[in-house]
């Protein structure tokens, strides 16, 4: 009979920090670094540190006006006020009396980081910047961004806007589930009609600019001010691995100092770690007893292959696997049951943990039905004997009586 275990994967993979912030020669003063596949932080350099985040702010700007718009082909009318304090600040080009729609100023206030396209989604949204500002950190703290404040949405220097790289990356996760917001976010570039131009991220310049190779990062926000110094949200995905990073506070010595800090944490993660196969499909991990079973052993088998993401120099043969769980299996267990746990260990340290389930319903001589059975024939053999024994007293009575 065919036996195996279904495996419900709760991963809580190495828990420890294995690159430190001397190994990488970047610039940036907060950083955080996700696995996306698995939602799980790989480093992290003061992530929880409050600082100023420029442009960033505009991740959470296009989120906002993207749920508080239903109709994004809907046209705004540029107008003075929209227009006002923004000359110190990149600007896709709007002048009074244009007519972009919300999906012009969602990609312009995105890619090139145009602070016309910014203020007025928010004029359109909301009838005020200060009332855009209120639903942005209404959305902070639906969010549960502890430590985020807005003020503007542009990402003016403030000491009321600002953010952590840890709150930055919720935010773009939770943002990234939008399939608007992703489309925008991962534009290279967009052509606003009612301007006849065609608007380019910001990235585009920085590998025109500084010949950097920027084809494997997927998407990104890029942000600059003489306060928050240079930043950068980006996604990328390598050998099938999807990333999500945060760089805050880069050195403005050279523009592309968030870029270049990015490219060599993708690239040393992209290097260096990677999905390593640690259980094969058929790989048996355990018998148990089975009490009553017409079977002796019901066997843990692996009904497929898993694999986690370690450090390629990881050495197979020292994993091990620990099965913490029932010592047997009675006739009470039905299919689905839990049975218990498998750890996979790998020098000491947990790297993935695995609720087991019986699979499939086992066949047992019923341990009452045959109790009973036992039972009465002992009755039965212990009657016979009395009916036995009272036949031959009863006989000997009679041949003692004959013989007298």
């Amino acid at each position: 009979m065919k036996k195996g275990f279904k495996i419900f994967l709760m991963l809580i993979l190495l828990q420890i920090n294995i690159v430190y912030a001397e190994e990488f020669n970047i610039t940036s003063k907060s950083v955080i670094l996700y696995n996306m596949n698995e939602n799980k932080v790989l480093y992290e350099l003061k992530s929880d540190e409050k600082l100023q985040i420029a442009s960033l702010t505009k991740i959470m700007t296009v989120i906002t006006a993207i749920e508080h718009n239903d109709d994004l082909s809907k046209e705004v009318v540029i107008t003075k006020d929209m227009l006002k304090g923004i000359s110190e600040y990149t600007q896709v080009g709007f002048k009074e009396g244009d007519k972009p729609t919300i999906k012009d100023l969602l990609y312009g206030s995105m890619l090139p980081s145009g602070a016309d396209a910014v203020n007025a989604l928010a004029v359109s949204t909301s009838g005020s910047v200060s009332k855009f500002v209120e639903l942005m950190n209404e959305e902070a703290k639906k969010l549960k961004l502890d430590h985020t404040l807005f003020d503007n949405p542009i990402g003016m220097d403030s000491d009321h806007n600002y953010s952590t790289a840890s709150d930055i990356a919720k935010l773009l996760i939770y943002s990234l589930k939008n399939k608007t917001f992703k489309e925008v976010f991962t534009a290279r570039e967009y052509k606003i009609e009612c301007l006849n131009k065609t608007v380019k991220t910001t990235l585009v310049s920085y590998s025109r600019s500084y010949g950097l190779d920027v084809s494997q990062i997927t998407g990104a926000k890029s942000g600059f001010t003489d306060g928050a110094g240079l930043c950068l949200a980006s996604t990328s995905t390598i050998d099938d691995v999807n990333y999500l990073l945060i760089t805050l506070g880069a050195s403005t010595k050279s523009r592309s100092n968030a870029v270049r800090d990015s490219l060599e944490i993708y690239d040393y993660y992209s290097t260096n770690y990677g999905y390593q196969v640690v259980l094969k499909k058929g790989q048996k991990i355990k018998n148990i007893p089975i009490k009553w079973g017409h079977d002796k052993e019901y066997s843990l088998v692996a009904d497929k292959d898993v694999s986690l993401y370690l450090s390629n120099d990881i050495r197979r043969n020292r994993i091990k696997y620990v099965f913490d769980g029932v010592d047997e299996i009675n006739y009470k267990m039905k299919k689905g049951d839990k049975l218990g746990t498998v750890k996979i260990v790998y020098e000491n340290e947990t790297l993935s943990t695995y609720d087991v389930y019986l699979d499939q319903d086992l066949k047992f001589y019923h341990p009452v039905l045959y109790g009973t059975i036992f039972v009465l024939f002992v009755v039965m053999v212990y009657s016979f004997r009395y009916v036995f024994q009272a036949y031959r007293y009863k006989r000997n009575r009679k041949s003692n009586h004959l013989q007298k």
